[in-house]
């Protein structure tokens, strides 16, 4: 099963999906939540493993999104289906993993989970293709709370 962190918001983050041995990580583009440049360079320096998605939240931003993939080991772009054709004209060139509306390659699915025992339960059921759940902001500086996640990728036995 495939595994991806979504709106990476710092290094505590990425490492714990390093640790997991996510598949991605993907840093959000084009709206609020979006990370300044050097933050994402010092993320992705710091941290090995999984391979680099650009979630791009609307097709203005891909004038930023181009600049992006000059400077950094973008793997991949996921986009909204709405989005898509835009973002994949102005920058066919590249050779890049596309992920749209959570599906890849238009037939295998990332589906969205909240770590919870309920959610792990349903994983084991239906053993899905791939799961994409969302990262958290810290709780007060520098520090961040994962028993939620430890007990969810227990329960997966990942951890």
């Amino acid at each position: 099963m495939k595994i991806k962190f979504n709106n990476i918001r710092d290094l505590a983050d990425a490492r714990y999906a390093a640790a997991v041995m996510a598949d991605y990580i993907g840093f959000s583009i084009g709206d609020e939540n979006e990370l300044p440049t050097s933050t994402i360079q010092e993320i992705i320096g710091w941290c090995s493993g999984p391979e680099i998605i650009l979630e791009v939240k609307n097709a203005a931003a891909v004038e930023k999104v181009k600049a992006l993939l000059s400077i950094l080991p973008v793997n991949g772009l996921e986009v909204s289906a709405n989005d898509y054709p835009a973002i994949k004209e102005a920058i066919s060139e590249q050779n890049l993993l596309w992920i749209i509306d959570s599906k890849i390659n238009g037939d295998k699915e990332l589906v969205k989970v909240s770590p919870n025992s309920k959610a792990a339960e349903k994983i084991k059921e239906t053993d899905p293709w791939g799961i994409s759940m969302d990262c958290f902001e810290s709780v007060s500086t520098g520090i961040k709370d994962f028993s939620d996640w430890n007990d969810f990728f227990e329960e997966l036995e990942i951890l």
